[in-house]
């Protein structure tokens, strides 16, 4: 229970911390290539790119998670307490299935023939590792607004 609770708190943030050092690690290393050295690596953009892609994925679940998402609330602001809580019912049902057909609609992507086939140009990596990295942020983010939208229930029906 102990790893699933620390799963729980930390694994967006840890996978994020690590792609995101791992970028800065190898954008110097390029950097050190191409100008001091003057060797340039051929292998670090396409690992940056990757690392970026999935940086963004588990970035978008971990700020579901942290509900740190840009809104707009200028007119939510004036509405009544329940009103707002219903407003976000509402809106997190709206993401869930947004996700959903996200994630169903990659998963047809991924399993195309002609995606299965492709490799990247230098890492010769599956290109449906890349593609893979939508479904598995927007399964995290659903993962994650459900967690948000449970705790919106209980506050509406304790408030009730």
């Amino acid at each position: 229970m102990k790893v699933l609770r620390w799963l729980d708190e930390h694994l967006e943030a840890t996978l994020a911390a690590a792609l995101l050092a791992s970028i800065v690690i190898f954008i110097i290393a390029q950097i050190f290539m191409r100008y001091i050295a003057e060797n340039p690596l051929s292998w670090t953009e396409e690992i940056i790119l990757w690392a970026f892609v999935w940086f963004i994925w588990i970035g978008i679940s971990y700020a579901f998670k942290e509900r740190r998402h840009v809104k707009v609330t200028v007119f939510v602001d004036f509405l009544p307490d329940k009103l707002k809580m219903a407003l976000e019912v509402i809106i997190d049902l709206l993401i869930i299935t947004f996700f959903v057909i996200l994630i169903w609609q990659s998963f047809k992507l991924i399993t195309l023939p002609y995606v299965l086939s492709q490799t990247s140009v230098v890492l010769n990596l599956p290109i449906a590792l890349l593609y893979a990295s939508a479904p598995a942020g927007a399964v995290l983010s659903v993962y994650r607004i459900t967690q948000n939208l449970c705790r919106n229930l209980l506050l509406i029906k304790s408030n009730i």
